[in-house]
């Protein structure tokens, strides 16, 4: 056996989504706050706790707000705009 056959490279493929990313439907357009977020975090193809982390609050808040079982207070309404990048909450009162 030749020297060099026993080595792998691994590169990052950056034009296909995680694994974990591929099974979930997500909505081409959300019409609650939990899609909204949830879309968000998998374009962005970061995990439940870093997105957590990005927003101040712990995996289980995110997750009940992704799955519109509780809706954020008034005081995260600032965050969750800085991290969408985008108002939503105005798209949810039409």
């Amino acid at each position: 056996m030749l020297p060099f056959c026993d080595r792998r490279m691994s590169v990052p493929r950056k034009d296909v989504q995680p694994v974990w990313t591929r099974s979930f439907p997500i909505s081409k357009e959300p019409t609650t706050l939990g899609e909204h977020l949830k879309k968000k975090r998998f374009g962005a193809g970061i995990r439940q706790s870093e997105a957590a982390q990005m927003l101040g609050i712990s995996n289980v808040s995110l997750s009940l707000w992704e799955c519109d079982k509780l809706f954020p207070t008034a005081l995260y309404h600032t965050c969750i705009i800085k991290y969408l990048g985008y108002n939503p909450f105005k798209m949810l009162t039409k």
